[in-house]
């Protein structure tokens, strides 16, 4: 193949591409759904055929409601056996405070992905086990059991196997058709067009078996690649009595409540739809004839209004208006004569709301009792008005005072979730996300769909307080249509043989009062979830799976307390209640971690990148278990603190780069302006240490008010090591690639370190990565994200030197060059002493000009500051002007790469010929 541009051809590439991927010989879901409660258990074997060792990557994606409770992998004859085991604090604030920035979750109805990673030895085998466990929430009157399908290639046997008991009756059961995509709209649009090809159901009246078994040539029909889709069973349960279904086992009790057949409760509901500049286009649309649609779903008595909001808060009518034809088709007319354009006052917009509610209720006599609703639509973040999130909240919470629910959307990826989501949780609402992706307004109509009937207000539901204990929520402000209430407790006299349970609400004109005496029979556990393993060590009996799903509800309402608590102390407590909790049921939440364990091995940590969104889910998990050519190593260390102190000696931004001479103690600094596409060599000691280091760059246009054209910044850089074996580093802000004879990719936006024969890589989730070298040199590349970028803003990277006593005499590169090196000023102005160079200096920036004496260099230099430390830290320096033409050796031509893996030096002792092949890094 012909070289193009200087680089190296990419036979090596093709090769690699070609090599045979390890072969999926089985994948097997199996699920035991019992009274709601689903346990789901998947396999995955793998056979690597080649002839040398191969990585491969198990994921799994599962419901974000669901709790991890184990993984297991087997690699030859070796087992990894998971362990739940205790988070630190600084380690869960870490993580937690990273994913309240990002929020990779939406809520009950997400999905979140399970990963782990691993190298299988040449012709040899390897396991994975993942169980997971979800209550399952009944929505527009069905609930939905979900099971990714997702392989990744055609399986030779493939089997998806989900078995339902319900004691009080199947209804409606049914599967659909492979969803594929994420989306998720209003029922109503659903395509039942039969299950999937080769699914067999074998049914009774409380019992189902359910098998999806497709062979190679019906998994290729579907979908090549492996990845099937979503397998969905929907199905409901017989309803007689009105006070609910309460089932009794083992001391545990849970009381599903859902009643029907009660009159509808009149709706006070204010739409708040964001119509800032972000929502123009398609997203604005779509919501018009979300909400053109349900407006006419409104019933006569309920009574409605709308604003629209961006800088300005636009209120429709003063007032609320009851529901006519005329009504709606004015609201119709107004929705869409809004016009995006401005910020958005998120904090205005609700006061506006919840006061056109307020007035309402005060000022009309309402017979009728009636449910007050806010549906608040929006894209982005709060920007004008009051923007400070902890005020917004108390601000709303203080003018709802819990008599407005709060149902919040928030649409794509600058909304703040974490807002949304408090906004919700305070004031008894719900909220869901939409991606950047999805449909806009079939996602807001579905939405609308599980909260358009209110039946019941103000419920209560009592138990006697000297029979029962340690009950979950039994206090509710709605319920309404297709949804269920499902509480769980436990009984204080297992001998009771009867519960009885007292329900008030509020129906319409009526206050209704529910009650019943439950007979208690004496059960075993034995009747749990079969095959389900103990999750005591204490000898006591196994955890029928009422008390799994207590255990479970228990979990969940505290990390919401947990979400909505503003006091530190309280916080703190709900941590531990939930971390006890979980250890005790292996629940892998926020504030637990798993391990893998493996006798005679150290210990590795398997972390759920997760905070307080993922209080609903499983999270991001990310591990690597090195097989028979790298082990795990000494894991040596927590991954890199992104406060610590960081040396001087670095490049960043634009890029500016940092020198610093300790022994002088100097810090000199300067700029070098390249060209997009420029690969710069910053450490070139590869006839020394054996270590390269390459950074390319990547263009954006300057700001208007600069005097630049454009701006360049660090889009990859390069580390490669010749010694004790030969490793490459591609470090990206999104990934990191580590090709040590195994490949290996890291994603930046989890914590993980990896360790094989004297080198160590430590990714600092979305905040830095750092690479040691045999002990003695240390780099760490800063990791710089903008959620919302300008024009003259690119995710980039900067990298600086930890530690340099590794590197030999002979580096070179526009930082190497300087390590080991001495400098002084001179013909120095009167008055000023060299050592006042590190401590801020009281004349203007540039007012005095000195020499600096570097490597037989005399370098004219102004005094400056310059921002390093991603812009949080202040540095001062002397600058040398004109894109230090004077200091650096050479000419900024010859410190340009051909390729990111050349390790070819032009200039300083350490020159060199020939470079290292591309080719492993793809």
């Amino acid at each position: 193949m012909e070289q193009v541009g200087g680089r190296v051809p990419r036979q090596l590439r093709l090769v690699q591409r070609l090599k045979t991927k390890p072969l999926m010989a089985e994948f097997s879901v199996k699920s035991t759904i019992i009274s709601r409660y689903a346990f789901t258990t998947v396999s995955c074997k793998m056979l690597n055929r080649a002839s040398e060792d191969q990585e491969f990557e198990f994921q799994m994606q599962i419901p974000a409601a669901a709790f991890v409770t184990n993984f297991t992998m087997l690699i030859g004859d070796k087992v990894y056996q998971g362990e739940i085991a205790e988070r630190g604090k600084k380690n869960g604030g870490r993580v937690k405070e990273k994913r309240n920035k990002t929020t990779e979750d939406s809520g009950d109805q997400g999905t979140d992905t399970f990963r782990a990673s691993l190298v299988i030895p040449s012709k040899d085998k390897a396991s994975f086990l993942l169980s997971y466990e979800e209550l399952l929430q009944r929505r527009l009157g069905q609930y939905e059991h979900i099971i990714s399908v997702r392989p990744q290639q055609l399986v030779g046997k493939l089997t998806v196997e989900a078995t339902v008991l319900e004691t009080s009756g199947l209804e409606g059961l049914e599967v659909l058709p492979l969803r594929r995509s994420r989306q998720k709209g209003s029922a109503r649009a659903e395509d039942d067009s039969g299950p999937p090809p080769s699914t067999t159901i074998n049914q009774n009246e409380t019992f189902a078996n359910i098998v999806f078994k497709p062979n190679v040539v019906q998994q290729a029909k579907i979908a090549q690649n492996g990845i099937l889709g979503d397998f969905i069973i929907r199905y409901d349960v017989t309803r007689e009595r009105r006070v609910g279904d309460i089932q009794v086992l083992n001391g545990y009790f849970v009381h599903y409540f859902a009643p029907k057949d009660l009159p509808p409760l009149p709706k006070n509901v204010v739409f708040v739809l964001d119509s800032s500049a972000s929502m123009v286009g398609t997203k604005l649309q779509q919501t018009r004839d979300a909400l053109t649609t349900i407006l006419h779903d409104l019933r006569p008595r309920d009574h409605f209004s709308i604003i629209g909001f961006s800088n300005r808060i636009k209120v429709w009518k003063d007032h609320l208006v009851p529901v006519t034809p005329n009504s709606v088709i004015d609201g119709k007319f107004y929705i869409h004569l809004m016009s995006p354009s401005g910020g958005t006052d998120i904090n205005g917009a609700l006061q506006a709301a919840i006061r056109l509610l307020n007035s309402y209720v005060s000022h009309n006599d309402i017979e009728d009792r009636s449910v007050s609703l806010v549906i608040f639509l929006t894209d982005g973040k709060p920007t004008v008005g009051e923007t400070h999130a902890p005020k917004i909240l108390n601000n709303t919470k203080e003018a709802a005072r819990g008599q407005i629910c709060i149902f919040t959307v928030g649409i794509g990826n600058d909304v703040d979730f974490k807002l949304l989501e408090k906004l919700s949780l305070d004031n008894c609402g719900l909220t869901r996300r939409v991606r950047e992706e999805e449909d806009a307004g079939a996602q807001l109509i579905g939405f609308y769909d599980e909260i358009r009937t209110p039946l019941l207000s103000d419920i209560r539901i009592d138990y006697p307080s000297g029979l029962v204990e340690h009950v979950t929520k039994t206090v509710f402000p709605n319920y309404f249509d297709g949804s269920e209430i499902v509480i769980a407790g436990k009984l204080v006299d297992r001998k009771t043989d009867q519960l009885h349970v007292e329900v008030t609400a509020s129906n319409s004109k009526k206050f209704v009062i529910l009650e019943t005496d439950v007979p208690v029979e004496p059960q075993k556990a034995g009747s749990g979830a079969p095959g389900r393993p103990s999750s005591r060590s204490d000898g006591e009996e196994d955890p029928n799976h009422i008390e799994r799903l207590w255990s479970y509800l228990t979990v969940k309402e505290l990390l919401s307390s947990w979400l909505q608590s503003d006091s530190e102390q309280e916080k703190e407590r709900l941590r531990q209640k939930v971390q006890d909790l979980a250890m005790s049921y292996h629940f892998l939440t926020p504030f637990t971690s798993m391990k893998l364990r493996k006798p005679g091995l150290p210990e590795d940590t398997l972390e759920a990148a997760r905070g307080m969104s993922a209080a609903t889910g499983p999270g991001m998990v990310m591990q690597s278990v090195r097989g028979s050519t790298m082990q795990p190593g000494p894991m040596l260390k927590k991954p890199y603190d992104p406060r610590i102190k960081l040396s001087k000696t670095s490049v960043d931004g634009d890029p500016h780069f940092v020198v610093d001479f300790p022994s002088s103690k100097l810090t000199v600094c300067f700029n070098i302006d390249g060209q997009p596409g420029d690969i710069l060599q910053l450490v070139s000691d590869h006839a020394g240490s054996g270590v390269t280091v390459n950074g390319a760059l990547i263009g954006a246009p300057a700001p208007p008010s600069g005097h630049k054209k454009q701006r360049t910044y660090f889009r990859t850089i390069t580390i490669l090591i010749n010694r004790p074996q030969r490793s490459y580093l591609e470090i990206t802000p999104s990934r990191v690639i580590l090709d040590g004879g195994d490949r290996l990719v890291l994603p930046c936006n989890q914590s993980v370190v990896v360790g094989s024969r004297g080198l160590e890589v430590a990714v600092s989730a979305s905040a830095n990565v750092t690479v040691t070298v045999q002990g003695t040199i240390a780099f760490v590349v800063l990791i710089h994200l903008y959620k919302k970028p300008a024009a003259f803003q690119r995710n980039h990277l900067g990298f600086y030197i930890s530690n340099s006593k590794g590197l030999s005499s002979q580096c070179h590169g526009l930082l190497g060059q300087f390590l080991n090196q001495e400098a002084k000023l001179t013909e120095e102005p009167a008055g000023h002493s060299t050592n006042r160079t590190n401590s801020p200096l009281t004349q203007a920036e540039g007012a005095s000009e000195m020499i600096l004496q570097v490597k037989g260099h005399r370098v004219p230099v102004v005094w400056k500051q310059r921002k390093i430390y991603n812009g949080e830290e202040q540095v001062d320096c002397w600058f040398a002007r004109n894109g230090a033409a004077r200091l650096i050796d050479g000419a900024y031509e010859d410190y340009l790469a051909s390729h990111p893996f050349d390790t070819q030096t032009t200039l300083g002792r350490g020159a060199s010929t020939g470079s290292e092949p591309s080719g492993l890094h793809q």
